[in-house]
């Protein structure tokens, strides 16, 4: 009883120089998109639809088969991609295939970097493939619903409880218009709300943390009575094994599996947690772990690029950003003690959906909880193109953190493919950069203020 009136007191409340937005992954007009299907898939009509969806989608696109990835290297460089559809039948995206969708992206134009925002387009069904294919209008995440505490602030309402059992009855709520409130008085269990808020098609976005499998994912750590339990495509919430309720809710929504182990790994498409949630729970897009994860910096930075990146980035292209990130570090040897660590985490992680659906942070609180601005001004300079990136940091930043796992790059995608960018200028407060051809990636050196600016230059070729 406790828990229903929990969740009604939740549900009643709630010139010289042109400037260019840094926030083209939203506002550019164009953009290359390649959608990659293997032959045996491609010759299967109910999945080749999804392909030919996807190609009607978008203004630029290409179908690619192949019988092995590494076959399309030349032709997927030539065509220069922007976005990377896998459509994949669930058999086919098995944890070797993510890792391979990874390593091609690394021999694509922008080697040893990654060059496209990918994602593997599914379902536990080809019908929840058709779905995502068919989806045009991604909505903003103006509700969020965490199975761990935090994000909230960058949202216009939400729920947040805490996975820790120990502190169960702490949890968040942010109305709107307000700030993110902190309580303690919790239910005994908070499972139960959590389902029926999401079968009310109220939220719009799901994130957790603490123990998980393929198949399922426990609400309290270490351990607790409460889970949800994934089978053939449903989501069951069980509580100390006793089935509760079952989610199903049609609404579109993404889900973050941030510090969780192994809920994106297909062994089994009938015990698939990321599958049932795009079958049963209305994810379009759901980002998490193939492996066990210990080190954690893919998931983390992935968070922090969705929620506090001033909505830059959907879902996908958070995930590219902080494999950027991660690649930067490696390559740079930023932090040598932990190359092995970084290396684990490269290819573990992977979002399933469209790549190029923009569902992100409503742009009316993601300014305000973001950590910096960019601001992107080109010009002439003799034969080259100048290119003056403006970093306004709005809360204070570690660029030197004791573990690589909290380094967060400046991340800003260009407007337009450049060729031989090159520094220039002084560098003294840079300690890493990678100039690619539709990226920069800058680590600056040491803490910074909130209110203090940051400037990097660099010049390209003109074409």
């Amino acid at each position: 009883m406790k828990c229903l009136l929990f969740f009604v007191a939740i549900f009643s409340a709630f010139t010289s120089f042109l400037h260019i937005s840094t926030a083209e992954a939203i506002t550019r007009d164009s953009f290359n998109y390649a959608i990659l299907i293997s032959k045996q898939s491609a010759n299967d009509p109910k999945w080749n639809e999804v392909a030919t969806l996807l190609e009607k989608k978008y203004a630029t696109t290409k179908i690619f088969t192949y019988a092995n990835l590494d076959e399309l290297v030349d032709s997927l460089t030539k065509f220069s991609p922007d976005y990377i559809a896998f459509v994949c039948k669930p058999e086919e995206a098995s944890p070797e295939f993510v890792k391979q969708a990874g390593r091609l992206n690394r021999k694509l134009e922008n080697k040893p970097y990654g060059t496209a925002v990918w994602a593997i387009v599914t379902g536990y069904s080809h019908e929840d493939a058709l779905r995502i294919a068919k989806d045009s209008t991604p909505p903003k995440i103006n509700f969020g619903l965490g199975g761990m505490l935090g994000f909230i602030d960058a949202l216009p309402e939400g729920v947040a409880f805490s996975e820790f059992i120990d502190k169960k009855n702490e949890w968040q709520e942010k109305r709107k218009g307000l700030k993110v409130k902190s309580r303690n008085d919790a239910p005994d269990d908070h499972m139960i709300p959590m389902i029926k808020l999401i079968n009310s098609n109220k939220v719009d976005g799901v994130w957790t943390s603490g123990h998980s499998g393929n198949n399922s994912w426990s609400v309290y750590y270490p351990e607790g009575p409460a889970e949800i339990l994934a089978e053939n495509g449903g989501l069951s919430g069980l509580l100390k094994g006793e089935p509760m309720a079952s989610i199903k809710s049609g609404n579109p929504k993404i889900y973050l599996g941030i510090g969780n182990c192994l809920t994106a790994r297909i062994d089994d498409p009938n015990a698939s947690y990321a599958l049932s949630w795009l079958h049963s729970g209305g994810a379009n897009q759901y980002f998490g772990y193939i492996v066990e994860t210990y080190y954690g910096m893919m998931g983390w930075r992935t968070a922090d690029n969705f929620f506090y990146r001033g909505a830059r980035f959907n879902v996908a292209e958070s995930m590219f950003v902080a494999n950027q990130s991660l690649l930067l570090a490696m390559n740079k040897r930023l932090v040598p003690g932990e190359l092995k660590d970084m290396e684990y985490d490269r290819d573990a992680t992977v979002v399933y959906g469209d790549p190029a659906w923009m569902a992100t942070v409503p742009d009316s609180t993601a300014k305000s909880a973001e950590h910096w601005s960019t601001q992107l001004d080109k010009s002439i300079a003799g034969n080259k193109i100048r290119w003056e990136l403006t970093v306004r940091f709005k809360k204070e930043s570690n660029f030197s953190p004791e573990s690589g796992r909290d380094l967060n790059p400046v991340f800003v995608f260009l407007p337009e493919r450049i060729k031989k960018g090159k520094a220039f200028g002084k560098l003294s407060n840079v300690s890493a950069y990678h100039i690619a051809n539709n990226f920069v990636i800058v680590n600056f050196r040491g803490k910074i203020a909130a209110g203090e600016t940051r400037k990097f230059i660099f010049d390209s070729d003109i074409r």
